[in-house]
């Protein structure tokens, strides 16, 4: 089992935004980096008020807090968890 649609369009637009941090503004670039990262934040802020009802609490807390890295964070631990035990593949041990 993936991650739902809704956490994934959240997850590419975190990874996003925390590369353009990561990138940061140096000289003649500072203008279009400030534009990028702001593009990113908007981007950002939509999602969260598009799928919060969607969104598990404590992923909807990182998001109201700006707390990006967090919600990062969760959304890749969700999906590493997911990949390593997918519900469709398991099977029952009866006897």
């Amino acid at each position: 089992m993936a991650l739902s649609l809704a956490e994934s369009h959240l997850l590419s637009a975190l990874s996003e935004y925390l590369l353009t941090i990561r990138q940061g503004g140096a000289g003649s670039l500072q203008a279009a980096w400030t534009e990028k990262l702001k593009s990113s934040s908007r981007t950002l802020e939509k999602l969260e008020a598009e799928l919060a009802p969607q969104l598990d609490p404590r992923l909807r807390h990182f998001m109201e807090s700006k707390s990006y890295r967090k919600a990062h964070d969760y959304l890749t631990a969700l999906l590493s968890s997911k990949l390593a035990n997918p519900t469709e593949t398991r099977q029952s041990c009866a006897r």
